[in-house]
């Protein structure tokens, strides 16, 4: 029988996780996102009826969609209403968390920036850290998202606390600049993996 074993996929902005995520899924893995699910998730009850009762009914648009820049302008400069929102949604994604990793046999990968702040590096075995150097980061960064290389330095700043705070030991850092070619890397822990699929015993 296989053993279940959990890993996060974390880094700061720009540092290729969503990559490293990507390659996992062609290879059969079951990954979970953490962002993606917690877009979908403020759109539901009882999130969205927690978010209304605190912030009201315009903090939805018409069509029952999240007012994103309003939620925003809400949270950017007030720490308790972002730990609100953050408590709510957080424990909202851990509880789907649980649920998929219940139905998922072997090894699940949670995607997050937040895996830390978020409670989530709790259900993992490893942790796996991207990283980059800051000129490529942001580089990438600014190409994608269209922005300013202020506004990214930013969000480099404000993510920087929270990847402090990762226990090291259970962190294994995946390095993707242009000396460290991040594919091979992940293509030879998942063939390890699949391998020990075969051989590793249920708890």
């Amino acid at each position: 029988m296989t053993r279940d074993i959990t890993i996060g996929i974390t880094g700061g902005i720009g540092s290729g996780k969503s990559v490293v995520s990507r390659v996992l899924r062609c290879n059969g893995f079951k990954v979970f996102d953490c962002d993606y699910e917690a877009k979908v998730i403020m759109n539901k009850e009882p999130t969205k009826l927690s978010l209304i009762a605190a912030f009201g009914e315009e903090i939805y648009t018409p069509d029952g969609n999240l007012n994103r820049p309003l939620m925003s302008e809400i949270i950017f400069n007030d720490k308790e209403k972002l730990r609100f929102v953050n408590s709510i949604v957080h424990q909202e994604v851990k509880n789907f968390i649980r649920m998929e990793r219940k139905k998922t046999r072997g090894y699940f990968f949670i995607e997050s920036a937040i895996l830390s702040g978020s409670g989530i590096t709790d259900f993992c075995d490893e942790v796996w850290l991207v990283v980059a150097p800051e000129r490529l980061r942001l580089k990438r960064a600014m190409e994608r998202d269209g922005v300013t290389q202020e506004k990214i330095e930013t969000r480099m700043k404000a993510q920087s606390k929270e990847l402090s705070q990762l226990s090291q030991e259970k962190v294994t850092v995946l390095r993707n600049d242009e000396f460290h070619a991040i594919l091979p890397e992940i293509l030879k822990k998942t063939k390890i993996y699949q391998q020990n699929q075969k051989y590793t015993l249920s708890c």
